[in-house]
């Protein structure tokens, strides 16, 4: 599974448009699908039931989207502790001439 192709499913589902989604991502609306239905195809599950009003979480999906967000939030957490824990490092490293 890809972390990239996690956060665009999580945010195809905060937006509940795949159009919206691929211009808040700044990608191209077919790549952004490709990378969706890999995604669906890498887990064995359908995500997103596609329909002209926009893209609906079934319920393998709704399950899947939480499970991600929790996975990205802690992504997130390990990145601020990690990058804090250098910048303190940096700043305690005594000064060389």
């Amino acid at each position: 599974m890809n972390l990239l192709h996690m956060k665009y499913a999580v945010e195809v589902a905060r937006i509940g448009s795949i159009n919206k989604a691929a211009e808040e991502l700044y990608i191209a609306q077919s790549n952004l699908s490709r990378c969706i239905r890999e995604l669906e195809a890498d887990l064995g599950i359908v995500i997103f039931d596609r329909s002209s009003r926009g893209m609906l979480l079934t319920p393998d999906g709704e399950a899947f989207i939480r499970a991600a967000r929790d996975a990205l939030r802690q992504i997130d957490e390990i990145e601020r502790t990690f990058k804090a824990r250098a910048a303190q490092r940096r700043d305690d490293a005594p000064c060389s001439n």
